[in-house]
C-alpha cells in the first residue's frame, strides 16, 4: 500500500506542490490581515471575500471542468476556446464587480467600495488561472504549473510577511495577492500560446462555438455554482442570524479545516483526467474507484484524530487567543473530514463518467438541505449549528453519490 501511495504522489506531486503553495500564501495573507485589523474589521473582509467568491464561482459557469477534459481528449489546445475564455472573464469581471458594489452597499451598508474593489479584482484574478490551469491540466503540464506559482506565491509570501512589520496594511497586502495572481494568469496564457496551440487551427469566434461550449458546460456549471454556494453560504447565513463577530470564529477555524484536506485533495486532480480516460471501461473505474476510497478513508481517519488533537495548539499558536472559540469549532468541524474526503473522490468519478445530471442533483439537494438547516440551527443553537450543517450535508452527499455509482458502476 506504501508504494502505491508513493506511486500517486509521483504522478501528483507538481499538483501538490502548488496546492501547498497556495495554502501557504492565503494563510499568510489572512493571518497577517486578522493581526493587523480588528474582529469586527476582519469579519467584514472575510465577508466581502465570501461574496466575491460565490460571484466568481457563479461566472466561471463550469468552465474549467469542460476545458479540462475537452483538452485531455484533443491533440492541441484550440486558440478559439482560449479567447472565449477571455472574453467572457473580462466582461464578467464588470459584471460581477457592479454586483458585488450593489450588494455590499444596499444589504450590508458597507461604503468602503475601494476597498471592495480590491479584494474582488484579486479574487477574480483566478477566473483566469482556473480557467488557464484547466488547459494545462488537461495537457498533463504539472511541471509549469509549480514553477510559476512558485516564482509569484514565494516572493508575494515574502514581501507580505516584511511588510507586516514595517508597513502593514490591507490594501498593500492585497495589492500584492492581485499582482501575483497576474503574473500567474499571464505565465500560463503565454506558456500555451507558444506550445499547445495550433497554429494553422482557425482562431475566431462565432456565435456558434459559444453555444456549443456554455450549452455543454450547462449542467457542469450550475453545479460547480451549487457546490461553491454550499461551501460558502455559511458566512452570509451567521453574518445575519448572529453577527460578524462569529463569521471570524467560524472562517479561522474553517480556514484551518480547509488546509487540512490538502492532505487529500491533491490526489483527486489528476484523477479526473484518469477517470475520464477509463470511463468506457466500468471494471477499469470500479478498480480505480475501490483503490482511492480506501487510501482517502485512511487518510481521512488519520487528519480527523490529528485535527481533534491538535486544535487548541493550532488555534492558539498561529492566531492568538482572541480567536480562542474557534477550537471547539474546528474540533467538531474536523468531523466532517472523512465524508469531505470520499466526497471528493465520488464527485471527480461522476464528472469522470459524465454523469453531469446525476451530480448536479445531488449537489441542489445538498445546498437546499444545507442552507435549511444552517437557517434552523444557527436560530436554535447558535454558531454551532452551522458545524452540525456541514457534516449532516456531507454524509448526505457521500450517501446518495455512492447510490447514483452503484446503479452505474454495479
Amino acid at each position: 500500500m506504501v508504494n502505491q501511495l508513493l506511486k500517486i504522489f509521483r504522478k501528483s506531486k507538481f499538483v501538490l506542490y502548488v496546492q501547498v503553495l497556495d495554502k501557504i500564501f492565503f494563510f499568510v495573507l489572512f493571518l497577517a490581515l486578522a493581526r493587523v485589523l480588528s474582529v469586527n474589521e476582519y469579519g467584514d473582509i472575510v465577508l466581502i471575500f465570501s461574496i466575491s467568491n460565490i460571484l466568481l464561482y457563479v461566472m466561471q459557469y463550469g468552465l474549467p471542468v469542460f476545458f479540462q477534459r475537452q483538452t485531455a481528449k484533443a491533440d492541441y489546445v484550440d486558440k478559439s476556446h482560449l479567447n472565449v475564455a477571455i472574453i467572457y472573464g473580462t466582461v464578467s469581471f464588470i459584471i460581477s464587480t457592479l454586483l458585488l458594489l450593489l450588494i455590499v452597499g444596499i444589504f450590508y451598508g458597507y461604503s468602503r467600495y475601494s476597498l471592495a474593489l480590491l479584494v474582488h479584482s484579486f479574487v477574480f484574478s483566478y477566473f483566469f488561472i482556473s480557467i488557464f490551469n484547466s488547459f494545462l491540466l488537461g495537457k498533463g503540464e504539472q511541471c509549469i504549473q509549480f514553477l510559476s506559482y512558485l516564482v509569484s506565491r514565494i516572493l508575494s509570501i515574502v514581501l507580505i510577511s516584511v511588510f507586516l512589520y514595517y508597513l502593514a496594511g490591507i490594501f498593500l497586502f492585497l495589492t500584492i495577492g492581485f499582482v501575483g495572481n497576474a503574473a500567474i494568469a499571464i505565465m500560463f496564457y503565454l506558456y500555451l500560446i507558444s506550445k499547445h496551440t495550433d497554429k494553422n487551427k482557425n482562431s475566431k469566434i462565432s456565435f456558434a462555438s459559444f453555444k456549443y461550449i456554455f450549452v455543454m458546460s450547462l449542467p457542469i456549471g450550475i453545479a460547480a455554482i451549487s457546490n461553491f454556494l454550499y461551501d460558502k453560504i455559511d458566512v452570509i447565513l451567521i453574518s445575519k442570524v448572529i453577527n460578524i463577530e462569529q463569521v471570524a470564529y467560524y472562517n479561522v477555524s474553517y480556514g484551518v479545516f480547509k488546509a487540512s484536506q490538502l492532505l487529500f485533495s491533491f490526489i483527486l486532480v489528476t484523477g479526473f483526467t484518469r477517470v475520464s480516460s477509463l470511463s468506457g471501461r466500468k471494471t477499469a473505474v470500479r478498480i480505480f474507484f475501490q483503490k482511492y476510497f480506501k487510501y482517502l478513508l485512511i487518510i481521512g481517519i488519520a487528519t480527523l484524530v490529528f485535527l481533534v488533537i491538535f486544535s487548541k495548539i493550532i488555534i492558539l499558536y498561529i492566531y492568538g487567543e482572541k480567536y480562542l472559540p474557534s477550537v471547539i469549532l474546528l474540533q467538531l468541524l474536523s468531523l466532517s473530514i472523512i465524508p469531505v474526503a470520499l466526497n471528493n473522490l465520488t464527485g471527480i468519478t461522476m464528472n469522470g463518467l459524465g454523469m453531469y445530471k446525476e451530480n448536479l442533483t445531488v449537489v441542489l439537494s445538498a445546498l437546499f438541505i444545507n442552507v435549511l438547516l444552517n437557517i434552523i440551527l444557527l436560530n436554535s443553537i447558535g454558531i454551532l449549528g452551522a458545524v452540525y450543517s456541514t457534516l449532516i450535508t456531507e454524509v448526505f452527499i457521500l450517501v446518495y453519490d455512492l447510490y447514483f455509482l452503484k446503479m452505474k458502476l454495479w
